[in-house]
């Protein structure tokens, strides 16, 4: 498991000058080129597809929504189990039995998306575990975002989603998916992502 989750919250308090308004053609590239918690929530939801915004991704088995009332809520696949990288605290997180691939939750107080995503842009950037660092604007489960994701030497990918609070614009949510090869759909799933008061509203 990467290191670089364990340096999200201490990353996060500093806003950096480095911006994140580069637009990109998605992570379906860099794929191609690889190619070529006690309150929180676990409910089974009713088989069926789901697909990324930007379509490029789909997942078609079985989902469960996790999440909790700090971190917003997602649909995993059914199986996940609750997670918790060594050394950190603080983060909703969520993995296969392998591990590995892993899907990680946050909130941000105090900090809006755009100053968020421009120093985890920068922090990226700069991290040399990391290669094809890109990033653009897109939206996650229907809000606005930032999108950031490279290329670990091993292969695996991690894609970051600075995510808007609508309700509270000066904070912010993160998600976070890292995965191999073998495991792409799971971009899949951020297009489940809710926040903590639209998942309230609607009673789900």
């Amino acid at each position: 498991m990467k290191q670089f989750i364990c340096l999200l919250a201490c990353l996060l308090l500093v806003t950096a000058a480095a911006g994140c308004t580069q637009e990109s053609d998605g992570i379906s590239d860099l794929m191609q080129q690889e190619s070529a918690a006690d309150a929180q929530e676990t409910r089974e939801i009713p088989e069926g597809a789901i697909a990324d915004a930007s379509g490029d991704f789909v997942y078609e088995g079985k989902l469960m929504q996790v999440g909790d009332e700090e971190n917003g809520y997602i649909q995993v696949p059914l199986g996940y189990v609750a997670f918790q990288e060594e050394d950190v605290e603080g983060l909703l997180q969520y993995s296969d039995v392998s591990g590995q691939n892993v899907v990680t939750l946050d909130h941000n107080s105090g900090i809006d998306y755009t100053s968020a995503a421009n120093s985890m842009m920068a922090y990226m950037q700069q991290n040399e575990e990391l290669s094809d660092v890109q990033g653009g604007i897109v939206t996650c489960g229907g809000y606005n975002a930032y999108q950031i994701y490279g290329r670990y030497a091993d292969g695996f990918i991690i894609v970051v989603w600075l995510i808007e609070d609508p309700a509270h614009q000066e904070n912010s949510y993160y998600l976070a998916i890292e995965f191999d090869q073998e495991h792409q759909y799971l971009v899949a799933c951020s297009s489940t992502f809710e926040t903590v008061d639209d998942h309230n509203a609607a009673g789900t």
